[in-house]
């Protein structure tokens, strides 16, 4: 499909942002600009929202404890490659807009508030701005991704502005979805953003927490080992302990997924209170297994 609409390029401080630069994703200079602050790729793993990365791995990166290796898989060359022809699908479907690119963006009054959205409209109409944001994922969403949601409401923030849409494609299906700001959601993730950079400046941890990613991160951290001992105390109590714990949840979780697949039959979904719960999933002819929806 040929689009006959041109993207207008923005350089220089707009809507009261400061403009700090425009360099390509993954560059030395793009590196140097991120270090400035808190970005909307940030705010969403800040806040605990991110299933791939947590606090603590993203302080251990920014801090140079771990290395922070270019991500180049099949994901990010797809939405690379096709953010542009996105942008433009929606220009199309919305002539009364125009599609502005911009670079990095500071907030006017907060340092390190940091922003480098996809692109931002404005309507020749009324001059209302909006934030637009574009994604791809192989799987169909049902609702916006948490870590996204925050994303927008982060470069909202920075530019002051009052709705944005995520869209794109997530399981071949087009994906439209307005987000409108909240302040109450913008006043505590900028507070989480300051304490996060707090930590950065003063070299401090973030607080510990339960997920995967935390424990990855920690793994590179210390990827040596010699033979020697250490003392673990209390700590070795409550590992002992928690060890316990999973073992007997195991054993239970076990046998209620046992007879859940047994009560299912054939069926391949199971609900409560009439919301799917479990469901079946299996590999081309292969015995199926059951997964349980997350949360309640």
């Amino acid at each position: 499909m040929r689009h006959g609409r041109q993207f207008e390029t923005v350089t220089g401080d707009f809507l009261d942002a400061k403009y700090l630069g425009t360099a390509e994703s993954g560059t030395q200079e793009w590196h140097d600009l991120r270090s400035q602050g808190i970005g909307g790729s940030d705010i969403g793993t800040i806040m605990g929202l991110n299933p791939w990365e947590s606090a603590f791995g993203l302080w251990a990166k920014r801090t140079g404890q771990i290395p922070d290796p270019p991500v180049d898989n099949w994901a990010v060359r797809f939405g690379n490659a096709f953010e542009q022809p996105i942008l433009h699908l929606w220009a199309d479907a919305n002539p009364d807009w125009d599609v502005l690119i911009l670079g990095t963006y500071r907030h006017p009054k907060f340092d390190y508030m940091l922003a480098n959205p996809d692109a931002i409209a404005v309507n020749r109409e009324t001059g209302e701005h909006i934030i637009l944001e574009v994604k791809t994922a192989r799987s169909y969403w049902d609702e916006v991704p948490p870590a996204y949601h925050s994303q927008v409401m982060h470069y909202m923030d920075v530019f002051n502005l009052q709705r944005s849409y995520i869209i794109g494609v997530a399981g071949w299906d087009w994906q439209e979805h307005e987000i409108l700001r909240d302040d109450f959601e913008v006043e505590v993730q900028r507070n989480e953003a300051k304490r996060f950079w707090d930590h950065l400046q003063a070299h401090v941890q973030p607080a510990w927490d339960g997920s995967k990613a935390t424990y990855e991160a920690v793994r590179q951290l210390h990827p040596d080992m010699v033979d020697s001992e250490v003392d673990l105390g209390d700590l070795g109590s409550k590992l002992l302990a928690a060890q316990d714990d999973v073992n007997s949840a195991t054993h239970e979780l076990n046998s209620l997924k046992s007879q859940v697949l047994d009560r299912m039959g054939s069926a391949k979904y199971g609900v409560l209170d009439g919301k799917r719960i479990v469901s079946k999933q299996a590999r081309g002819n292969g015995v199926p297994w059951l997964t349980i929806k997350k949360g309640r």
